[in-house]
C-alpha cells in the first residue's frame, strides 16, 4: 500500500535511462570548436565534433564498436554538397536506424534544406545557428538515452 502519492513528472523509464544518462551527439560541422555552452559538464549532452569533409573518417568513427550517437547534428555542406551529405546520412541511417538527425541548412542554399525535403532529418536549423537554437532542438527531442521519441528510438 502506498503511503504517499507518486509524482510521475520526474519519473524515468526502467530500461536504463535516467538521471546519469547523457545524450550522445555527433556534430559533423565545419566549426573550429564547440561553444562552451554545448560542452558543459552535467549538461546532459556529450558532444563530439568531427571537422572536415572526410566521409570515410565519419563512418570509421561511427563504426568503432562504440555505442552509436543518439543524435547526429550535420551541416548540409559537410560532405561537399547537400546531395552528398544526404547520401552519407542515408548510409548512416541504414547502419544506425534509431539515430535522430538535425540538419543545419547550407549557407549557399539558405531556406532550402535537401535533407528535410528528402525526409532524412527530424529537425532543421537555419545556417549558422546559435547555441540556444541547437539546445532547443535537443530539448524538443527530450534527449534522454532509452526514451522513445516520436518513434525514432
Amino acid at each position: 500500500m502506498l503511503l504517499e502519492a507518486i509524482e510521475t513528472k520526474t519519473a524515468f523509464p526502467a530500461d536504463g535511462g535516467g538521471l546519469g544518462a547523457e545524450c550522445k551527439v555527433l556534430a559533423l560541422l565545419d566549426w573550429d570548436y564547440l561553444p562552451y555552452e554545448l560542452c558543459q559538464p552535467g549538461s546532459g549532452y556529450r558532444f563530439s565534433l568531427l571537422r572536415g569533409e572526410d566521409e570515410a573518417q565519419a563512418f570509421r568513427l561511427l563504426g568503432q564498436g562504440q555505442a552509436a550517437p543518439d543524435v547526429l547534428l550535420v551541416d548540409e555542406d559537410f560532405f561537399g554538397s547537400p546531395e552528398a551529405t544526404a547520401d552519407a546520412c542515408m548510409r548512416i541511417r541504414r547502419t544506425h536506424p534509431k539515430i535522430r538527425i538535425i540538419a543545419i541548412e547550407s549557407e549557399m542554399h539558405d531556406g532550402d534544406s535537401v535533407l528535410e525535403a528528402l525526409g532524412i532529418c527530424q529537425e532543421t536549423l537555419p545556417a549558422m545557428p546559435d547555441v540556444p537554437a541547437i539546445l532547443e532542438k535537443l530539448t524538443a527531442f527530450n534527449c534522454q538515452v532509452g526514451v522513445d521519441v516520436a518513434g525514432f528510438r
